[in-house]
C-alpha cells in the first residue's frame, strides 16, 4: 500500500465503507444494466428510465474479498435501517417474505419494541427520528471504488453486529415457520443465492478473497449502487420494502434483456462485450448454490476481527 493510501485510511478515506459504518445509497439502474447487459437494448434502456430509485441507508456488514481501488466494482453487504417497526414485504419472493412488525431492533435513542429488545448503541444518533435496525433485510450491492471519507459516519460498536445476527436467527425461524418451512439451522444461516463449496480450505478462501469479476458470482443478481457517507443527503428515508420492489423490477428488466439477446433479437456489440469482459471478467463459469458451514464460520470470524479493527481506528 502506498504512503498516500495509508494516510487516507488514517483519515477515514476508503474505497468501501468501514464494516459497521452507516451509509446512504440508492440503486444505479444504468450502471447495473451496463454491468449485466453491456448497456442493454432500446427496450431495456426505456424500461430503466421508468424506474424510480429511492434513497436508503444501512450499515456495512461485510466485504466480499479485500477492497480493490482498481476494480470496476467492489461487492459489499448492507443491512438496512428503517423508520419505525417493520412493515409487510408482500413483494419479496424468498423464504423470508413473511415478516412481522417486531422483526427489527431499536437504535438509540429509540427504545420501544414489542418484544422488549435492548436498543442498539451507536457512535452518534442517526439523522432521522425513531430508527430501527431491520433483521430481515440484508442487501448485497456493487459499488465503484470511489475514495470517500467515512470517518464521520455513524458506526456500531464492536459486537453489535453479532447481537443483530442473533435477532436475525430468531426472526428467521419465525419467518420460515410462517412460510411452512422447517426452522433448521442450516436453512437459516445459509443464503439462497450463495455459492456452495466443499469444506476444502482453498475453496473457502476462493469465495472470500474473490473479486466481483469471478465467475462464481455470475448468476447472483447484485445491483450497482451510488454510495454516500453523508447521511444528511437523505431528506426522507425510504422503507426497505421499497428497495425489494426496485430490486425485483430491475432484475426483470435485466432478465428480459438477456432473454432477447439469447434469442438473437439483440446481436451483442463485440467491442462493448470485449470492453466489459476486460472490466468485469468473463462470466461463463459454473454457479454454485450454497456456502458450506466452514465458509460461514470463517466469514463470521473474519467479519468480527475486521470490525473491531475498524472501530479502533475510529476511536484513534
Amino acid at each position: 500500500m502506498s504512503t498516500s493510501s495509508s494516510a487516507d485510511e488514517e483519515r477515514g478515506v476508503l474505497h468501501v465503507p468501514w464494516e459497521g459504518s452507516f451509509v446512504a445509497f440508492s440503486i444505479d439502474a444504468t450502471a447495473t444494466l451496463q454491468y449485466y447487459c453491456q448497456g442493454g437494448d432500446v427496450a431495456a434502456k426505456e424500461a430503466i428510465e421508468q424506474l424510480v430509485c429511492k434513497q436508503y441507508a444501512g450499515y456495512c456488514t461485510q466485504w466480499y474479498g479485500f477492497p480493490d481501488q482498481d476494480a470496476a466494482y467492489n461487492r459489499i453487504g448492507l443491512r438496512l435501517v428503517q423508520i419505525g417497526l417493520t412493515k409487510p414485504r408482500p413483494n419479496r419472493t424468498d423464504k423470508f417474505k413473511h415478516t412481522t412488525a417486531d422483526m427489527c431492533v431499536p437504535i438509540l435513542p429509540a427504545t420501544e419494541h414489542p418484544l422488549g429488545r435492548t436498543p442498539l448503541p451507536i457512535s452518534k444518533p442517526l439523522p432521522w427520528p425513531n430508527c430501527y435496525q431491520t433483521t430481515m433485510d440484508d442487501f448485497d450491492v456493487l459499488m465503484m471504488p470511489e475514495a470517500l471519507d467515512y470517518s464521520k459516519s455513524p458506526v456500531f460498536s464492536p459486537g453489535t453486529d453479532f447481537d443483530i445476527s442473533c435477532f436475525t436467527s430468531e426472526d428467521a425461524k419465525r419467518a420460515l415457520v410462517s412460510d411452512g418451512g422447517e426452522p433448521d439451522s442450516e436453512s437459516i444461516q445459509n443464503d439462497d443465492y450463495a455459492p456452495d463449496i466443499s469444506d476444502d480450505v482453498d475453496a473457502v478462501e476462493d469465495i472470500f478473497f474473490s473479486s466481483t469479476d469471478d465467475p462464481m458470482w455470475n448468476k447472483i443478481f447484485t445491483p450497482a449502487v451510488k454510495v454516500n457517507p453523508d447521511l444528511g443527503v437523505i431528506n426522507v428515508l425510504s422503507d426497505p420494502g421499497d428497495l425489494w420492489d426496485e430490486h425485483a423490477a430491475l432484475k426483470k428488466v435485466i432478465d428480459e434483456c438477456k432473454a432477447r439477446r439469447r434469442a438473437g433479437s439483440l446481436p451483442p456489440d463485440k467491442k462493448s462485450a470485449v470492453r466489459t469482459q476486460r472490466l468485469h471478467g468473463t462470466h461463463d463459469g459454473p454457479v454454485l448454490s450454497r456456502f458450506s458451514k466452514l465458509a460461514i464460520k470463517l466469514k463470521r470470524a473474519r467479519s468480527k476481527i475486521v470490525h473491531v479493527l475498524r472501530f479502533k481506528a475510529f476511536e484513534s
